[in-house]
């Protein structure tokens, strides 16, 4: 993944998302997701539940949803939760939008830092390669 790209996916389901269309719609938006990322890319999704989504099921079985979620879609690295009392609203989504982008930022920095360190630890722990002397003969000799 050192040229693809990282995307974070904000995931709200409305008010017409029911416990029992909650499988189909996130399988739904994580397959176009997928679709839209690259074979190098990541995605990171960020969904937002109502208390009554989610506490609908119980943690295991949540749990199991998501994770089935990142075993089918490669390119969904991580799944965050977040709950809310009410699905979030167009200012909420544009503040969530800046949260993601400076999140992003942030990682891009730590990513940029951590290759330079890792570099620089590499030459400082790299031997000199020795110089290997070599007794052929040529057909003139």
């Amino acid at each position: 993944m050192a040229s693809g790209q990282i995307r974070i996916a904000i995931l709200n389901p409305g008010v017409e998302i029911t416990p029992l269309r909650l499988r189909g719609w996130l399988q739904k938006e994580a397959a176009a997701i997928n679709n839209r990322c690259g074979s190098d890319d990541g995605a990171i999704l960020r969904l937002f539940l109502t208390r009554r989504l989610r506490y609908a099921f119980t943690g295991d079985k949540l749990d199991a949803m998501l994770r089935m979620l990142t075993e089918r879609y490669p390119a969904i690295l991580r799944i965050e939760t977040q709950l809310v009392e009410a699905p979030l609203t167009p200012d909420e989504m544009e503040e969530q939008t800046r949260i993601a982008n400076a999140d992003l930022e942030k990682f891009v920095q730590r990513a940029a830092e951590y290759a330079k360190r890792k570099q620089t630890e590499a030459l400082q722990n790299a031997p000199a390669a020795p110089i290997q002397w070599h007794a052929l003969k040529s057909a003139l000799d």
